[in-house]
């Protein structure tokens, strides 16, 4: 129960559909860094990304990306809310041992953001990537956002409280 083929960029269930006592959807399935650039092909490179301020306040914003395989590596140029994410982050979690001129706490700003690629219709898996972010050090309009992990995660149910095995 729960296992399933990928064909043409859909996620079909074994035994959908057929009743089993027990059956739920597949929630999630990982996409491998080496996986990047044929979602890239499948997803298109626009996204949103998810980033927190150091005070706690999250900003999402819609960005076009970049795929740099040689680095696993996103970029875009997001606005200045979320460099600002991304370049206090270190700061906001450094804690009272950070030690000065260590890079901890100078707004190297390793953040973790994550991307949301939406699936390109209602039956078909978004892509979520979790990464760490910063800002470009050879440009400050631009962000780098290194890849950590990415999931096709299943279609949201049609009404609240449907398939609320998340």
């Amino acid at each position: 129960v729960g296992r399933g083929v990928r064909r043409a960029g859909r996620f079909r269930t074994f035994g959908e559909g057929d009743g089993r006592l027990g059956y739920r959807p597949v929630v999630s399935i990982p996409v491998s860094v080496v996986d990047v650039p044929t979602r890239l092909e499948e997803y298109g490179t626009a996204a949103f990304l998810v980033t927190v301020s150091p005070d706690g306040t999250s900003k999402v914003v819609h960005v076009a990306v970049v795929w740099d395989a040689r680095t696993a590596t996103f970029r875009c140029t997001p606005g200045n809310g979320t460099l600002r994410n991304l370049d206090g982050a270190t700061r906001a979690t450094d804690g009272p041992d950070a030690r000065a001129g260590s890079g901890a706490g100078s707004g190297a700003g390793l953040g973790p953001a994550t991307l949301i690629f939406p699936g390109p219709d209602v039956d078909t898996h978004s892509w979520l990537v979790d990464i760490t972010g910063q800002v470009d050090p050879d440009d400050p309009e631009s962000a780098l956002l290194v890849y950590d992990s990415g999931v096709l995660h299943r279609p949201a149910p049609a009404a609240p409280g449907e398939q609320a095995h998340c």
